[in-house]
């Protein structure tokens, strides 16, 4: 079973306001719920790979299920359907960490051994592809429509990681327009289909483009805030080591070689694009028709990925 532990504990060195962080709570608890009901009821017959799959569950921020899940109830959405939606996406998220630390050869992943040094490279590719697969399962009570956009969500990532690795023996090619081609693909299309759902779901489909974008900008923003961390970042709150971009594609590594600039005046730079992106956001929730503490709260959320330490 997952507990809140991690959750709370990743909340609590954002040093959100009271009230916020007591919602963010809440929702966090539907969700850990909810996760554990659909992995209760996952029929597998091998005790390693359902440890496998489980592994991961429940360490992250649930950023991705989180925003989703409030800016569905903001809209509109039902309960059960905006749940089903967020830890979907929650389920998708770790499939590809688990494909990611693969590719990597990582050691680590949120304080703990990665899956394929834990379970081994067999298991945990076949873990991975059981969360893709489950979530479209789930999934399908909610229609086609909402499965087809997160399998366009899948592609783009597929497509954003390939180009990563054609890249990443090529650095030295690698331009700021190239490297936002592979983040958009890796990283900000998820968060921008995931909001697509949300207006297939809310039945606010007049707003699908907005929440798109909103998605999309929100994407950028937390990969661009993650490139930073991997150069800043304090490994004992990340769980897992730093520094290990110098050999792919990185924001910071890709700024200093674009403008000759050091490392301290391509952080800065860094800062201020991400900025940039989260107040684009910041304005599609203030035109967003949902109740003042919504937006306070997703605000405050979005405004969060400038400054995060994990």
């Amino acid at each position: 079973m997952y507990t809140l532990e991690a959750v709370v504990a990743l909340l609590e060195r954002e040093r959100f306001p009271e009230d916020i962080k007591s919602m963010l709570i809440e929702v966090a608890r539907k969700l850990v719920y909810r996760m554990n009901e659909y992995i209760n009821e996952l029929s597998i017959e091998d005790s390693s790979l359902r440890n496998a799959i489980s592994h991961l569950l429940g360490r992250g921020k649930f950023l991705r299920g989180i925003f989703s899940y409030i800016v569905g109830r903001a809209l509109g959405a039902e309960e059960d359907p905006i749940i089903t939606l967020a830890v979907s996406s929650e389920f998708y998220h770790t499939a590809s960490l688990i494909h990611d630390d693969i590719i990597d050869k990582a050691c680590t992943r949120r304080g703990v051994k990665t899956v394929h040094e834990k379970f081994g490279l067999e298991r945990a590719i076949i873990a991975g592809d059981a969360l893709i697969i489950y979530p479209n399962y789930i999934l399908s009570k909610l229609g086609g429509e909402v499965i087809k956009t997160f399998a366009k969500a899948g592609l783009k990532l597929c497509d954003g990681e390939a180009l990563e690795l054609i890249y990443t023996d090529n650095l030295d090619k690698v331009d700021f327009e190239t490297y936002n081609k592979i983040v958009y693909k890796k990283t900000a299309a998820f968060f921008e289909h995931i909001m697509e759902a949300v207006a297939i779901i809310s039945d606010k489909r007049e707003y699908t483009n907005t929440l798109s974008s909103l998605g999309r900008y929100l994407g950028m923003a937390f990969q661009y805030r993650d490139d930073m961390l991997d150069v800043i970042g304090d490994p004992r709150l990340m769980g897992k080591p730093v520094g290990n971009d110098e050999n792919k594609p990185n924001l910071i590594y890709v700024l200093m070689r674009e403008y000759r600039i050091s490392v301290e005046e391509a952080l800065e730079r860094a800062y201020k694009l991400i900025t940039r992106y989260v107040e684009k956001a910041i304005a599609i929730l203030n035109d967003l028709p949902i109740s003042p503490f919504d937006r306070r709260l997703l605000v405050t959320l979005a405004r969060s990925l400038s400054n995060r330490v994990i």
